[in-house]
């Protein structure tokens, strides 16, 4: 019986990280559709010193958390959030209205796939 405790104990920990990761990635994704709904509203009232900097530091905040993203996560739905970035940023840049609003849906796409990928499902399950 006390060789199941050590096993248990692992299963537990392992359990209880892969909960709170989960519960980590939606909060900081729901967090980054906000910042990134304030940059939308900033463009489309065409004020785009306001867009461009918020978009930086949605940006900024993005990137802190990448290297615990890195380990959690799969490689390709990170690049695919920081090329939407990038486009963004050129397009803002561009004050392009009608590509920059198109790059900000995808890229809060982006952040919403992200956080059902790690969310507790019976799809993520099996």
């Amino acid at each position: 019986m006390k060789a199941l405790y050590i096993p248990t104990a692992l299963l537990a920990v392992i359990l209880g990280f892969s909960l709170w990761a989960g519960n980590h990635v939606d909060q900081r994704t729901d967090h980054w559709i906000t910042l990134l709904q304030e940059v939308d509203k900033a463009a489309a009232e065409e004020n785009w010193t306001e867009a461009d900097v918020l978009l930086r530091d949605a940006y900024e905040d993005w990137d802190s958390s990448q290297q615990f993203f890195h380990t959690i996560m799969s490689h390709n739905e990170l690049d695919e959030a920081e090329s939407l970035f990038a486009g963004a940023a050129a397009v803002c840049r561009q004050q392009d209205d009608g590509e920059f609003h198109v790059l900000l849906a995808q890229l809060m796409k982006q952040m919403r796939l992200l956080a059902e990928t790690q969310g507790v499902s019976v799809k993520n399950i099996l």
